[in-house]
């Protein structure tokens, strides 16, 4: 971006604002710098590849108003998160419209439902709570990266995040504004901190469909599990659970990814283990791994069969 008239971070702005459903002419209107309308389009021809949502645009502004396209809430859950979902993605999800190469398939209808909801049926409390399990913590024996193949590869997130982090002066606002960038312009960003939970009901019968422990028990005390998903997406159908780590060489959040994946199966009726992705990334790379190989059984030398049933 060198010898730019104007810095990434009011381009950026231009951009999440034309995906929002504000014309070329509304967004140079709302810039705080001047900006002509040409230079708008010329913003959207130049970095297009970052803005998928773009081929979705006209559709999702038929159904909500610009200023309606997302909603965000704050959760104040020992520390505040901002929930956000796109409106117009949810009912294209409901529709079977979002996956373009899944034109139809409406199996996650259930997500978007679960994503609307969430503000009323968040169990607060739990979360605030400070003796409760988090799944950001936890160590569970069956998330064995041995058990699984990590795929690395260069993903879009990667260089969405690539554009983002380095416009962003604030390490402190550089997640929350990859996050926002992503749920407004790409075409797969479903929702972003999404808190999930589990009961001592939900983790007893996980624990004993899959023949793992989730958490150990203390006495008689029941078990809670929370946390918050960075990035949920849905595409080639799948549903993806994103982490932003910005040391995600050394850093493998594969415990907590696989909660967040179990949990999910708990929260979203007839989602299966097997219809979800994990992974995490950085601007350098995304790694990639399916949750179910962690709960898969293997045969034991007698012969007895110890493991997972294939959920689909």
């Amino acid at each position: 971006m060198r010898n730019k008239t104007y810095p990434l971070r009011t381009v950026i702005d231009a951009l999440s604002n034309y995906n929002l459903g504000f014309t070329s002419h509304e967004v140079a209107a709302r810039m705080k710098r001047k900006v002509s309308p040409s230079t708008v389009t010329s913003w959207l021809h130049e970095y297009r590849e970052f803005c998928s949502y773009a081929r979705l645009r006209a559709k999702g502004s038929a159904l909500f108003p610009a200023e309606q396209t997302i909603r965000s809430i704050k959760l104040y859950h020992r520390q505040v998160y901002r929930y956000a979902f796109h409106r117009p993605k949810l009912e294209f999800l409901r529709r079977g419209e979002l996956d373009d190469k899944r034109e139809g398939d409406t199996r996650f209808a259930a997500a978007a439902n679960f994503l609307e909801a969430v503000p009323l049926i968040c169990p607060h409390d739990l979360f605030r709570a400070e003796d409760r399990g988090r799944a950001s913590q936890a160590q569970p024996a069956f998330a064995d990266i041995a058990r699984i193949i990590v795929n690395r590869k260069e993903n879009v997130a990667t260089r969405i995040a690539d554009l983002i982090i380095p416009a962003v002066g604030n390490n402190k606002l550089r997640h929350e504004t990859l996050q926002r960038f992503m749920l407004v312009n790409d075409s797969v960003t479903v929702a972003i901190e999404i808190p999930i939970w589990m009961t001592e009901r939900d983790i007893a019968a996980l624990e004993e469909q899959h023949g793992i422990e989730l958490v150990p028990r203390v006495g008689a005390a029941e078990r809670t599990i929370t946390g918050h998903i960075d990035f949920l997406q849905v595409r080639n159908g799948a549903v993806h659970i994103l982490d932003y780590k910005p040391d995600a060489r050394t850093n493998k959040p594969i415990a907590q990814l696989a909660i967040y994946a179990l949990a999910l199966t708990r929260l979203v009726p007839r989602l299966k283990l097997f219809d979800i992705k994990c992974a995490w990334f950085n601007e350098d790379e995304y790694c990639e791994f399916f949750p179910r190989l962690l709960v898969a059984r293997r045969q034991s030398q007698d012969g007895t069969i110890r493991g997972y049933v294939d959920d689909r």
